[in-house]
């Protein structure tokens, strides 16, 4: 009976494993380049005009995002009609919801900027339906609001937003039985990273047509508008799940360092633990880490750290406070790939 509910409970994570996906992650970590297209994943979309999305350096940073800084970031700047680019998901989404999250930054706001669309999703049934658009108006010539856009109508936040800034956006396309009730939502974030999903977004909209799931992201340089005349958007760090975690906290599927699988160096003291215990490990590059303590039954008694750090020899001091005596494990996480998990022993 014991072996029965440990493979039923085995069989549980891995369903839910199967259920839960990225399906999307770019860094843009590329050579810097005039054009994106054909970079990576990345291709062309209707006529090919002067005004190309270009690959600059360095990346966006936003403390603690999981896409911060890794590889480079896309540039949108044009006088004119310009580029539209996408990349396909590894697989589409047609349940639940599809989330996008991403780091912008809008470095400038020229008079013949007005308001108009930089990013969305497009549906798997393909053509160019772009659709749970973000939306940049202008305000002044330093600040502007943000919108999102399902198919028609824009619902902006009435908010304020700074040039030279960058925020952690996040676009979120819920498929929802009925006829014409799929709703597109905005979240945008100053700073901070929530590790769940806020209890309602800042804006949302139902208006448009319904699609029966997502299967690509868009990036538009004023292609088919010209409400971004001489703009300068970046766009960093874009995931793209079915959750928020497989979004928001979607981290690189694996950690490499000089070709081969990168192997924790850390150290654990003492142990059995004491009151203070010394956590020590390193990292090959800057990224992000993830520490927690979890107990036999494999749930989650603390979150110790969750940040970007440099690469190198890091410490952590835990304090155990009032833990029951028993067997725990330390799981340390570096960019998504599991890298540790020590035995503790608690007396």
């Amino acid at each position: 009976m014991k072996n029965f509910y440990l493979t039923l409970f085995i069989s549980s994570i891995l369903c839910a494993a199967c259920y839960s996906q990225n399906v999307l992650i770019e860094d843009f970590d590329f050579t810097p380049a005039d054009s994106l297209e054909n970079s990576g994943q990345w291709n062309r979309s209707g006529i090919n005009t002067e005004y190309n999305i270009k690959i600059v350096s360095p990346g966006l940073e936003y403390p603690n995002y999981v896409g911060s800084g890794i590889g480079k970031s896309c540039l949108l700047a044009n006088e004119g009609n310009g580029d539209i680019v996408f990349r396909n998901f590894s697989s589409s989404i047609t349940t639940g919801s599809a989330y996008m999250s991403f780091l912008i930054r809008v470095d400038s706001l020229p008079d013949t900027f007005t308001q108009g669309y930089c990013i969305s999703f497009n549906p798997n049934t393909g053509g160019t339906n772009l659709n749970t658009a973000l939306h940049i108006k202008k305000l002044s010539a330093s600040s502007f609001d943000f919108g999102v856009r399902k198919l028609s109508s824009v619902k902006y936040t009435n908010s304020t937003y700074s040039i030279n800034k960058t925020y952690l956006i996040v676009l979120k396309y819920s498929i929802i039985p009925g006829t014409s009730n799929d709703s597109s939502s905005l979240y945008i974030f100053a700073n901070g990273v929530p590790n769940s999903e806020p209890n309602a977004p800042i804006a949302s909209t139902i208006e448009g047509d319904d699609y029966t799931g997502q299967g690509s992201v868009y990036l538009n340089n004023n292609y088919a508008q010209n409400g971004l005349q001489g703009c300068h958007i970046l766009i960093d760090g874009i995931r793209v799940g079915n959750s928020w975690t497989t979004s928001v906290l979607a981290m690189l599927s694996s950690v490499s360092s000089g070709g081969s699988k990168f192997q924790l160096q850390h150290e654990i003291y003492p142990n059995p633990l004491q009151d203070n215990t010394v956590i020590k490990y390193q990292i090959p590059e800057k990224g992000l880490v993830q520490i927690q303590i979890i107990n036999s039954a494999g749930i989650i008694y603390a979150d110790l750290l969750r940040e970007i750090q440099e690469s190198g020899s890091h410490e952590l001091i835990w304090n155990r406070d009032n833990l029951p005596a028993g067997m725990y494990y330390c799981k340390i996480q570096f960019n998504h790939s599991e890298i540790s998990n020590k035995k503790l022993l608690i007396q």
